[in-house]
């Protein structure tokens, strides 16, 4: 048996996939590359998969992370998938890794850039003190949107606001919510906005660092 983190790159159309039918798309390019991926047991054995928590819908992602148990050590994980991935879902990074640990604890923040038409929105709208709420599986809970948009900050383009921020993981709501705040008029467009997850974020450090370390960069492949 063998441990990989790895990271994938979701954008294009692939970027409304649900977080199922993304885990089809990867699960099956395992099969392509014909990575001997391990499989739990009993009458319905699963792959050894888990997933880091998914960015909302419509959203694309190069922190697409997933902890992947193989029946046997290999060093090609990297090259196979490289093989059968398109644009728009490719493999970015592997990593072998020697020690237990759940890397979904690692993932505390996703660090978001949004791409507005001047035309449809206005950052200077973004107030701190906007309530934004969030459906819980028990309750409505409601945040300020200080606390779901951490860092919130802007910059102009020719005909482009370039939006960052990030945001919590306890705290995941959709873009619409802020794009509803930014927008100029009531009826909000996504014509021609486009949004990004940069990667995860713990502690202050993206998890691609964080992964170098803890692997070790000669486990590296990317």
């Amino acid at each position: 048996m063998a441990e990989y983190i790895l990271r994938f790159n979701r954008g294009g159309l692939l970027r409304f996939l649900s977080q199922q039918e993304t885990s089809t798309a990867i699960e099956r390019m395992l099969r392509r590359a014909k990575i001997p991926v391990a499989y739990s047991q009993g009458f319905h054995p699963h792959p050894k998969i888990s997933y880091a928590p998914a960015v909302p819908t419509g959203v694309a992602s190069s922190a697409l992370y997933l902890k992947l148990t193989t029946t046997e050590e290999d060093d090609g994980i990297f090259e196979k998938l490289n093989m059968y991935s398109i644009f728009t879902l490719r493999i970015l990074d592997v990593w072998k890794i020697t020690e237990d640990i759940n890397f979904q604890e690692l993932v505390e923040k996703y660090y978001y850039t949004l791409y507005l038409p001047k035309k449809a929105f206005d950052p200077k709208k973004f107030s701190p003190d906007a309530l934004v709420e969030k459906q819980g599986k028990k309750k409505l809970k409601i945040f300020k949107a200080a606390e779901v948009y951490e860092n919130f900050g802007f910059s102009e383009l020719s005909d482009y606001f370039m939006v960052k921020y990030f945001q919590p993981v306890s705290k995941l709501v959709s873009y619409q919510k802020l794009l509803k705040i930014l927008s100029n008029t009531d009826e909000v467009s996504e014509k021609c906005v486009y949004v990004y997850v940069k990667d995860a974020v713990f502690q202050g450090k993206y998890l691609k660092e964080i992964l170098n370390n803890i692997g070790g960069k000669e486990n590296v492949r990317s």
